[in-house]
């Protein structure tokens, strides 16, 4: 098996606000024990072949002796996947059976230590699916010296993510993706909508207005970079009612992820670079359209029949509801199953803009994308997350 270590950033000493808690569950005298987890209770992996994750559980004080800490993989684990993923917004796939096994389902803390030496997960990636994350969720039962761990916190949730290698369009000056059949199409006038798309820029416009056409319909709902009331490197949000400009600039030569999520319910609006927050407005409006027509119908790369982009574009996806900054995060490289992402989580349109797919909705929708001039695809080797 090709070996991948993971590190794992330590746990954060237990804080004196606890303390209450440790005293109502008769722990505190012999020692609380915890997994080393993430703020969401992730134990998180990047991989790229098969190998060994490693963890560790720590004691909230040192142990005078040799101490063995005891978990095991939750039997009823379907469930409490289906638990985690109800209460953080993600889509985690439980790990299957047979890829993965512990050297030991044992840990040990060393004499005069609070940490154990690390456990080994062995995860064999055969047979992955590009796009999902994939997990294992494990439970402490106890240890040799009497601690515990607090009741109902007991869990951690090994994440297994890869990344993924795929074929990018390149969009030189003047070639772009049309996509006729939105052209009012009443399915695409949305009280909330998310849009995003990953890029990286060659260079940006250097004639008046300025503007780099990223994504959607001008005058409507289009993301696009610069204007006449920004820098060419900004990013802006421009329609009806609904209006933001990055705080950041962007760099030439670099992958982007970059989504836009608007809710004329909540009248909100907001602008997310690599699942970060950059910046909000309020929204002006009660909802988008994509379906109108400004000059140009909706497209990628171009509007207003110019304002084109040159660069590159893969991932682009547009839903009917608001996307949390963990699923922007964790869906950027890849959907599994679009289709039923399209059914069950009102993905309306989904194009990877990849050299077998190309201008393809993906979702099955029919918002397909029609090629316009010189577009060609890199060879499938730009990696994501970069």
């Amino acid at each position: 098996m090709k070996k991948i270590i993971i590190a794992l950033a330590a746990l954060a000493v237990l804080a004196s606000c606890q303390k209450s808690i440790y005293q109502k569950t008769d722990l505190v005298g012999k020692g609380v024990l915890s997994f080393q987890t993430n703020a969401t209770g992730e134990i998180s992996s990047f991989l790229e072949q098969s190998g060994p994750v490693t963890f560790t559980i720590a004691a909230s004080k040192k142990v005078t002796e040799d101490t063995k800490v005891n978990f095991e993989v939750v039997r009823d684990s379907s469930a409490a996947l289906a638990a985690f993923n109800k209460a953080n917004g993600t889509n985690y796939w439980l790990l299957p059976e047979e890829n993965y096994d512990f050297e030991d389902e044992v840990a040990t803390i060393k004499a005069g230590s609070a940490v154990s030496e690390p456990v080994t997960l062995n995860v064999d990636i055969e047979g992955f699916k590009n796009g999902v994350i994939y997990c294992l969720p494990l439970k402490l039962t106890g240890s040799s010296a009497g601690m515990g761990p607090i009741p109902g916190i007991e869990y951690a949730f090994v994440t297994i993510r890869g990344y993924v290698y795929a074929s990018a369009a390149s969009l030189p000056g003047g070639s772009y993706f049309e996509m006729p059949s939105t052209e009012n199409d009443p399915n695409l006038a949305l009280e909330v909508c998310t849009m995003e798309i990953r890029v990286k820029v060659n260079g940006w416009a250097g004639s008046n207005p300025f503007i780099s056409s990223l994504i959607g319909v001008e005058e409507n709902f289009l993301m696009r970079f610069g204007d006449i009331s920004c820098d060419p490197n900004q990013l802006q949000l421009a329609g009806q009612g609904v209006s933001i400009t990055s705080k950041a600039h962007f760099d030439t030569g670099k992958w982007y992820h970059v989504a836009v999520v608007a809710n004329g319910i909540k009248q909100t609006c907001k602008l997310y670079i690599n699942g970060e927050l950059d910046s909000d407005n309020p929204m002006g409006s009660k909802g988008i359209n994509l379906g109108k027509i400004y000059n140009s119908k909706f497209a990628i790369g171009m509007s207003e029949k110019g304002r084109y982009l040159n660069g590159y574009v893969s991932e682009a996806r547009v839903w009917g509801r608001e996307l949390s900054a963990i699923e922007l995060v964790n869906g950027q490289c890849s959907i599994a199953d679009p289709v039923g992402e399209s059914r069950d989580n009102k993905l309306l349109g989904y194009w990877k803009l990849d050299d077998v797919n190309k201008g393809k909705d993906l979702t099955g929708n029919g918002y397909e994308g029609i090629p316009h001039g010189s577009i060609s695809y890199t060879p499938a080797n730009i990696r994501c997350p970069e």
